[in-house]
């Protein structure tokens, strides 16, 4: 039973989770050259042409918040994110096991309230046009759903890894390295 669940279920959440982080964390590296690049300009036109543009912080800052909406849910999958590990290598694997389940479950929740409250968001933003770029604020909007959607998915992939160790303490279920 325990091995169908981690087949039929597991194994596929897995693979969709890792494709959609590591398509995620790629296109924030590539926002964080694309913003690099928009604040060099900035930097070259106020001080050398005395000439300051109008949009490049605003697409800078958009581009950051980007970013951290792209990464969050590869980093939460690879177990990335700040932790204090003290007081769970002190415990036993089943309790460990346990709290986990515990604080991703809860994780699950705050995330999903967030969700539904960022697709509010994002439909606000459809109303908005950017003062410098020009375009509906509801692009900008749309990685804050994406991003909890994607850490909603991770968060119930790692539930269900850590359910599938606690009843099965021969295997370990946990996301390897170089695991998908």
């Amino acid at each position: 039973m325990i091995q169908f669940v981690y087949k039929r279920i597991v194994a596929p959440l897995a693979r969709l989770n890792h494709a959609v982080c590591t398509a995620a964390r790629n296109l924030a590296a590539a926002l964080v050259v694309a913003m690099t690049v928009a604040v060099l300009i900035q930097v070259f036109c106020r001080y050398v042409l005395n000439d300051s543009l109008s949009w490049s912080e605003e697409f800078a800052k958009v581009m950051m918040v980007w970013t951290a909406f792209l990464v969050a849910p590869w980093a939460y999958r690879r177990g990335l994110n700040v932790s204090i590990d003290i007081f769970s290598e002190a415990m036993s694997r089943a309790w460990r096991l346990a709290l986990q389940i515990c604080l991703n479950l809860l994780v699950l929740w705050i995330v999903y309230l967030f969700f539904i409250e960022s697709l509010a968001f994002w439909a606000r933003g459809q109303a908005i046009s950017s003062a410098t770029l020009g375009v509906s604020m509801a692009w900008f909007y749309a990685v804050v759903p994406f991003g909890f959607a994607a850490l909603f998915c991770v968060g119930c992939e790692l539930v269900l890894r850590d359910v599938l160790a606690l009843l099965d303490r021969e295997n370990e279920y946990a996301i390897a390295a170089d695991q998908p």
